[in-house]
């Protein structure tokens, strides 16, 4: 028996990287997961195992930035599967290394919308949901820049602040419907939005990305990046029962590279 057998689980960003991670752990766990991503989602969906009572992963298209369209589809989830009880908000975007005041209104714009507001329309239309079952589970994924700002990156960093602080209020408001909020704040990741990330930083800097990434690691305590097993273990965690006195947290996934609260 899995600690999470025929719940139900909705995780955004699900096609890739983290956001797979995350649906691989809670179906080995037992829940159904619906892959919800703007992507294609359906090789992960097609990829993972049916919970115990039978109820079968599936892939479903997904803007997060458009309100409608998220309540319409967590809607269309609930009535399909009776209910919705786990929601991962990993959907999330970076942004082109630059300082703040040279960050264009569209890239501020586009992080905001994704990593901000989609967060945001996402608890808002599954909370509903969960209200109505008196039971649910809200993750979202956060970072360590959402702690302690990384220059060059300030835009992405005061988004994921943004989600730090959305954690900590829709844990008080939603903890009396048995409803709890967390928050993984991974540090550097192996994901294709690190590899891209230091691609940048390399290019600017007149080096290699691996020799820039292999510095980086040498200073991580833990010696290596997080994977997408790391991310869905703790999620598994926050989902399940074993944390259902945990709210409100911000929870460092980091190897060391962060570690203060």
């Amino acid at each position: 028996m899995g600690r999470l057998d025929d719940k139900v689980a909705v995780v955004t960003g699900s096609s890739r990287g983290l956001g797979e991670g995350i649906a691989r752990r809670l179906a080995a766990e037992g829940a159904a997961v619906i892959c919800a991503d703007v992507l294609d989602a359906s090789a992960v969906a097609g990829s993972l195992p049916a919970a115990p009572s039978g109820a079968a992963p599936k892939a479903v298209h997904l803007d997060v930035t458009d309100p409608g369209q998220v309540d319409e589809v967590m809607g269309a989830i609930a009535q399909d599967y009776g209910r919705i009880d786990i929601l991962a908000n990993n959907a999330g975007v970076a942004q082109p290394i630059a300082e703040v005041i040279d960050t264009s209104e569209e890239v501020i714009d586009r992080v905001f919308a994704v990593n901000v507001r989609g967060v945001i329309n996402c608890s808002r239309a599954a909370a509903h949901i969960m209200k109505e079952t008196n039971w649910g589970r809200i993750i979202n994924t956060a970072s360590q820049t959402g702690k302690v700002a990384w220059p060059g990156w300030g835009i992405y960093s005061v988004s994921k602040f943004a989600v730090v602080g959305l954690t900590q209020a829709m844990a008080l408001e939603l903890a009396p419907y048995n409803i709890t909020v967390n928050a993984i704040c991974p540090g550097t990741m192996f994901t294709d939005m690190t590899k891209t990330g230091f691609g940048m930083a390399a290019e600017m800097a007149g080096r290699e990305r691996d020799d820039l990434l292999a510095d980086h690691i040498a200073t991580i305590p833990m010696k290596r990046l997080g994977t997408g097993d790391d991310i869905g273990a703790m999620a598994a965690f926050l989902a399940s029962d074993d944390a259902k006195f945990t709210t409100g947290a911000s929870l460092n996934l980091t190897g060391g590279e962060q570690v203060f609260f």
